[in-house]
């Protein structure tokens, strides 16, 4: 199946399950890489916990993203 068959029918697919589907590969290509440590969220993301993060100061997004970074390297 190439690129151009899977874009049409990923395009009508809601933005979490676009999330859902990238969590998918990516889980995928870790295995096959043999990368094992990488750190499984307690549950799936979910897009709305973003909804109006222009919103948030720069401080709140740096903690997230420092806490988020964690056992990454």
């Amino acid at each position: 199946m190439t690129i151009h068959e899977v874009l049409p029918s990923v395009a009508s697919l809601s933005h979490a399950e676009k999330f859902q589907r990238v969590q998918i590969v990516l889980r995928q290509l870790a295995e096959e890489e043999g990368i094992a440590n990488l750190p499984v969220p307690d549950n799936d993301f979910d897009p709305r916990h973003y909804f109006g993060i222009a919103q948030h100061t720069r401080q709140a997004l740096d903690d997230y993203l420092a806490s988020a970074r964690e056992g990454w390297n």
